[in-house]
């Protein structure tokens, strides 16, 4: 018997290094998510960064000299959005195989995810951890 459960702790082991590595390798990833988009008539380029703050922004011809104010101020803040919208798209793709099945990750990334709806489904606990939570 004792030679099964050192299989077992070995084997316990090395999920979990699995696990560290997959997380390092996802942390490395999220850290370099960049996405960039370019306005429908190709004025303007925006890129963000992993938190959505804007790396670079480009005047890609000079039609935008002939933009009123309002509508160059629209043209960059839609384009914008449309960047962070492309960027939520690609983190989305990162954290995928981290969250539980059935998550939209989307939303979580949004912000629209309530903690009733994170908190996991507690018949699906074990028996222990579930009369702990239920004692308060």
């Amino acid at each position: 018997m004792p030679g099964v459960d050192r299989r077992n702790v070995e084997m316990l082991r090395e999920a979990y290094e699995h696990q560290v590595t997959e997380l390092a390798e996802r942390q490395r990833r999220l850290s370099e998510v960049s996405a960039t988009a370019v306005s429908p008539r190709r004025e303007l380029s925006v890129t963000v960064g992993p938190q959505g703050v804007i790396t670079e922004l480009k005047f890609l011809t000079s039609a935008y000299r002939r933009l009123a104010k309002n509508e160059l101020s629209e043209l960059v803040t839609r384009t914008i959005a449309d960047a962070r919208a492309k960027l939520t798209e690609e983190l989305a793709e990162v954290m995928a195989p981290m969250m539980p099945p059935g998550m939209d990750v989307k939303a979580v990334l949004n912000g629209t995810v309530s903690a009733e709806q994170m908190a996991p489904d507690e018949s699906k606990l074990p028996t222990l951890l579930r009369e702990r939570l239920n004692r308060g």
